[in-house]
């Protein structure tokens, strides 16, 4: 009966991580495309951004390069431009992303 209770209370510890989006990689939970819901942005270039699971990235302008995830930063290393590292904040549907002068808020499309 012990054994039955405690692979009763293991499953339910495992169903509510799951729930709560417990021990997501954000490697893996940003790819896909972003957008902005707001046309006021005053970043109009990242009101699109498209993740793949290559580790590459192309904005709203057509450029592109490869991301990388550090903790809560995130690099953008254009191919044709300086790499941009903001912080990200990634809820459910929701990517914020902030960093000097940068503050766009995008939704999962």
């Amino acid at each position: 009966m012990k054994k039955i209770l405690v692979l009763l209370l293991v499953l339910t510890m495992v169903l509510a991580f799951a729930a709560c989006g417990g021990g997501g990689d954000p490697e893996t939970d940003i790819i896909g495309r972003w957008e902005c819901q707001d046309d006021s942005q005053p970043h109009q270039w990242m009101c699109v951004l498209v993740f793949d699971a290559n580790g590459r990235f192309i904005d709203n302008d057509g450029d592109e390069g490869y991301f990388d995830i550090d903790g809560s930063s995130l690099t953008l290393d254009f191919d044709d431009w300086d790499p941009l590292t903001v912080s990200f904040r990634l809820r459910g549907d929701r990517l914020t992303l902030t960093g000097d002068d940068i503050r766009v808020i995008l939704e999962r499309q």
